[in-house]
């Protein structure tokens, strides 16, 4: 199986970006960046310049010579990751998407957690709903990131000197409840979601309506990833500004959006019933399945049998166990790359974590290597940096297996191995590799290291709270918004503390905040890149959390399943176009 690492999007000139990545989406014969043709959806170049053939569809499966489908896969190390752009179902049998909505047809997704709250600022675990409900400015086509298109928004410009980005909007997108969209929608989602969720508006100086149709946003600075944030993200969607000033941010009445489905019923701790809406404005992503059903299963083997037996029709999972069982049981399975998650050591609750003596000592006692093969089948790879990809900040020598070094760095702090105590915050999704890692510090005699499993949704609590002593987590990583981690986690009032800095060291907290604001303002991409950069590597080597396993998530499908498009990283799972082959 391949393992390749996801490619960093941070390399070129923010001219090229401008003119070929941010490409217009039409309509008007208008310049994007003064420079770029409009009209037409276009798509990026693939990275480092070459070439790149679009993915034949079915990319989870293979075709012999003479035409025929290959067999399906009989272990999970026969699949290859699947790329973006490619239907993760396979679609062997060559079958179209149909047109229109089918009528009858129903699609049963599997989560294991509830979502009390789905307004798009309210709680980042509803990102599974918040894809089907809610619409932004542009988006990934498909989950390909090469290929951004208009949605919302007709058309859009950037100013020649990238600080300036102007939207046109259709004025035929319709809420769910028929009211018309305009730009003060935007306005007033915007304005809860700054407070609520700052991390897309870290680039952001201000933004502004000009009339009914058109929004106009300012940077601090150029910013060659901004297009992948504010405007693209659908799990930041616009809600009806008439919904939120009726019901106010904090109750679902206002939770209203313009997605391809609508939220037919919603039963606490059992399922949210969403329905396609058959007067959604995008031809190009007109739903076809005309309901979709999540599931709320905590279990993951009960939600495992469900889709063996037909009651379920799709889950994802990291368990290399239930992989290996759904592959044995001739399930469809596609792999697709996730995020690193980092164990961040909270020195503002454990004293000993204050010391970095104490936090290289402990990165030093993990075989993460030994856990990938133990817990993964080696299918996890051990990266390089907490934020995979070809253009980070790497591990420095701190990082390395030597237990014998790391004893050592305890003794010299003063420390005896059972002196270290702490509690690692596990997730269901990683109980098995947390249990593996204590054992390894157990054997070299860290015994006070114990781990404890909570349910998602408590994880999430303690994570938002920063109320835990050691939790892994990628904190929204990804290279399309590499600012995401720190706004976050680093910066004070972040939605997701883990880079506790200012605890354990508030001169580097205040090097790293500096850095960041200076990212935030670069005037050129390759000061952009340089400030990433180097607060990656000032993290890295003073936060010191105990790297991690990149991981592999894999979706399964029921074998009527189409039209599984899945964006690598964030795993985005667009419903509109699914479809069932009949």
């Amino acid at each position: 199986m391949k393992k390749q690492l996801v490619k960093r999007l941070l390399a070129g000139t923010l001219a090229v970006m401008m003119m070929a990545s941010l490409a217009a989406c039409g309509g008007e014969d208008q310049t994007q960046g003064g420079a770029a043709d409009s009209g037409q959806n276009q798509e990026a170049p693939a990275e480092g310049g070459q070439d790149q053939e679009a993915p034949a569809e079915g990319g989870s499966q293979e075709q012999g010579d003479t035409g025929a489908p290959a067999a399906k896969p009989t272990a999970v190390s026969e699949i290859e990751i699947n790329k973006a752009g490619t239907d993760a179902t396979g679609n062997i049998d060559g079958s179209q998407e149909p047109e229109g909505i089918q009528p009858g047809t129903v699609f049963r997704y599997w989560t294991n957690y509830d979502i009390p709250l789905y307004a798009p600022w309210k709680d980042n675990r509803a990102a599974v709903l918040s894809y089907q409900i809610y619409d932004n400015l542009l988006i990934k086509y498909k989950g390909d990131r090469n290929d951004i298109r208009c949605n919302i928004a007709k058309d859009y410009q950037v100013s020649d000197d990238g600080l300036v980005w102007t939207f046109q909007l259709r004025e035929d997108v319709t809420f769910s409840d028929g009211c018309g969209l305009t730009a003060q929608d935007f306005i007033a989602t915007w304005d809860v979601m700054q407070k609520e969720q700052p991390r897309p508006f870290a680039s952001v100086d201000k933004y502004e309506a000009n009339g009914d149709y058109e929004l106009v946003i300012t940077l601090k600075a150029p910013n060659p990833t901004f297009i992948y944030e504010l405007p693209t993200q659908s799990i930041y969607g616009v809600v009806c500004h008439e919904k939120l000033e009726q019901f106010g941010p904090d109750d679902n009445g206002s939770a209203v959006g313009c997605g391809a489905y609508y939220v037919e019923s919603y039963e606490t701790g059992s399922k949210f019933v969403l329905k396609a809406r058959e007067d959604y404005w995008n031809e190009e992503k007109m739903p076809h399945i005309e309901t979709c059903e999540l599931v709320i299963i905590p279990d993951e083997n009960t939600a495992m049998m469900g889709l063996m037996t037909g009651d379920l029709d799709c889950m994802n999972t990291v368990d290399i166990e239930v992989m290996n069982n759904l592959v044995a049981n001739d399930i469809t399975l596609a792999l697709i790359e996730d995020r690193e998650n980092p164990f961040w050591l909270n020195g503002s609750k454990v004293d000993c974590l204050k010391d970095i003596r104490v936090r290289e000592a402990l990165c030093h006692m993990v075989d993460w290597e030994a856990l990938s093969q133990l817990v993964y089948d080696g299918l996890y790879p051990h990266p390089n940096s907490y934020l995979t990809g070809d253009h980070v900040a790497e591990f420095s020598d701190k990082y390395t297996y030597d237990p014998e070094k790391g004893l050592s760095l305890l003794e010299e702090a003063g420390y005896k191995p059972e002196d270290i105590k702490f509690t690692i915050l596990a997730d269901p999704d990683f109980t098995n590799l947390e249990v593996a890692m204590v054992a390894q510090f157990n054997e070299l005699g860290l015994t006070g290291i114990t781990t404890e499993t909570f349910d998602g949704a408590t994880c999430y609590g303690m994570l938002k709270s920063g109320d835990y002593e050691c939790f892994p987590c990628h904190n929204g990583y990804d290279p399309e918004s590499p600012l995401t981690p720190f706004t976050m986690g680093l910066l004070e009032g972040g939605s997701q503390p883990c880079m506790f800095l200012k605890a354990v060291d508030e001169e580097a907290y205040n090097q790293a905040v500096e850095l960041y604001n200076k990212a935030t303002t670069s005037p050129t991409v390759d000061e952009f890149n340089k400030n990433i950069i180097e607060l990656e590597d000032l993290v890295q080597e003073q936060c010191l959390a105990l790297g991690g396993l990149q991981v592999i998530r894999g979706y399964a499908f029921a074998d009527h399943i189409r039209g599984a498009y899945i964006s690598p990283v964030s795993a985005e799972l667009q419903m509109c176009h699914l479809w069932i082959a009949e």
